[in-house]
């Protein structure tokens, strides 16, 4: 193997992380607009709380906090997605490294 196969090597290494960090960026922008929304949704719940509680009636959160839930869950697989890209492009930086040799 010669010069040329270790540029070529190291040029798809190199855009092999530069896609990965973009797809990691692109989840991580994703996770925080969620987590926003979640803390939102939790300033209106306590709002909707406390104005039932202020005029006397009862509020049942239930739909509310399902919802909430639901936006957490949705994290949650965001950065297992995001685990899963760094996996992938580490081994496969791996493989363009293993068939240079």
């Amino acid at each position: 193997m010669g010069l040329w196969d270790d540029i070529k090597t190291g040029a798809k290494n190199v855009d092999s992380k530069v896609g990965q960090k973009y797809d990691e960026e692109k989840i991580e922008l994703e996770i925080r607009r969620i987590e926003r929304e979640v803390e939102d949704m939790k300033r209106d719940l306590g709002n909707s709380v406390y104005d039932a509680c202020s005029k006397g009636e009862t509020y049942d959160p239930g739909s509310d906090c399902k919802k909430i839930k639901s936006k957490i869950e949705s994290i949650d697989a965001l950065k297992k997605e995001k685990e899963e890209i760094i996996v992938k492009a580490k081994a496969e930086r791996e493989a363009n490294r293993q068939a240079r040799n």
